[in-house]
């Protein structure tokens, strides 16, 4: 894979008898440096059932330009800027098909990265990590190689999916406002894409379609625009109108919080609007 411009190779620790996972070996087959053997004693991970396990740490090969003051080099500060917005790529296309919620950076777990330099290693100091919680099923391995190779391009997850998941971060933390106004945003995305792509296929330009979808007043006359063009949203226009659309103006007209279950229903209108018009490949 590839950190921004720098090619990057991971390797996941391996299963031990005792049901927890153990340091593999770096690129060429030989045993991590004791530092980091050390920081990460225990804390690869454990298998969690019999087809999947907890990757608490996984192994990373850099390519980096071998000299003497890596660490202050520009090569490597602009690593260490890549690594964020590349995992969040990644985290994003993860939470999209294990229905997770998003985390935050956080530094509970230290991170060791170790740079071999004139016969010695260079232990820099900790780095920020992620974690990652996965709720309803565990990412397979196809999944996963399809996330890296999609952060690794730069391809962030499609908007109305990305809207759909911090839709679900805010309700989970309690911002009910965000929540609804996220979710509406989620399906107007989703019913105006499908719009576009279908005027597109019956030859309209891009900017005709454009201009047309900003005189389309709101996410009821985009659900009534779809369904007259063959779209099937999956939630009656009634529905739309009155548990997502009434609820997010109010939200972010009114200034109301929604209740939990007003906030509930609309968000699950929403993604099945979502999942219905643009539906997320699974690799």
């Amino acid at each position: 894979m590839t950190i921004g411009s720098h090619k990057v190779a991971m390797t996941f620790p391996t299963l031990g008898d005792d049901g927890r996972l153990c340091a593999t070996t770096d690129h060429r087959g030989k045993p991590l440096a004791p530092q980091v053997q050390t920081a990460f004693e225990s804390r690869w991970g454990y298998q969690s059932s019999e087809r999947s396990c907890y990757v608490e740490a996984a192994s990373v090969s850099l390519l980096l330009h071998p000299l003497e003051k890596t660490l202050d080099t520009e090569e490597f500060n602009s690593l260490s800027g890549s690594f964020f917005s590349w995992f969040k790529i990644v985290q994003e296309w993860v939470a999209a098909w294990t229905w997770k919620p998003l985390g935050n950076f956080d530094n509970t777990h230290n991170s060791a990265i170790i740079i071999p330099s004139g016969g010695k290693r260079i232990y820099a100091s900790p780095v920020l990590m992620r974690t990652l919680f996965i709720e309803r099923q565990p990412v397979t391995r196809p999944q996963l190689s399809a996330a890296l190779r999609h952060a690794s391009r730069g391809e962030h997850l499609p908007v109305e999916h990305r809207m759909l998941l911090s839709a679900r971060d805010a309700q989970l933390g309690g911002d009910l406002r965000r929540a609804v106004i996220d979710a509406a945003t989620a399906a107007e995305v989703a019913l105006a894409s499908f719009v576009a792509d279908h005027l597109a296929i019956k030859g309209m330009k891009r900017d005709f379609i454009d201009e047309m979808i900003k005189d389309v007043n709101g996410i009821v006359n985009l659900h009534a625009l779809c369904t007259r063009l063959g779209g099937k949203p999956a939630v009656s226009k009634n529905k739309v109108a009155q548990e997502l659309a009434n609820v997010r103006n109010l939200a972010a007209h009114g200034g109301k919080t929604p209740t939990p279950e007003e906030t509930a229903t609309a968000r699950e209108h929403a993604e099945t609007i979502v999942r219905e018009l643009r539906p997320l490949s699974q690799v």
